[in-house]
């Protein structure tokens, strides 16, 4: 995790009690990167996290998320008929 803080310098302490707020309200993701936006009285949290891509299989090769292939490709993976087993 990357943790980036702006305007203002946050002891490892409060970095850390940010973390585990964080990770209380969201358990289940993995975050990529963390801001901390110090301002006066409070610290503004922002985080995005970890995509995970969808991983194919076509004629035996895995090849990749289909959100990257090209018209012909996805066209391709509409028209196969998945293995039952």
């Amino acid at each position: 995790m990357q943790i980036i803080v702006l305007n203002g310098p946050l002891s490892e302490a409060e970095q850390n009690a940010c973390i585990q707020k964080i990770t209380n309200i969201y358990p289940v993701y993995m975050i990529e990167k963390l801001f901390l936006d110090v301002q006066k009285d409070h610290i503004d949290i922002r985080c995005e996290f970890h995509r995970f891509r969808e991983m194919r299989k076509m004629g035996g090769y895995c090849i990749g998320c289909p959100d990257d292939w090209n018209p012909a490709k996805q066209a391709e993976l509409r028209d196969t008929i998945p293995n039952p087993l």
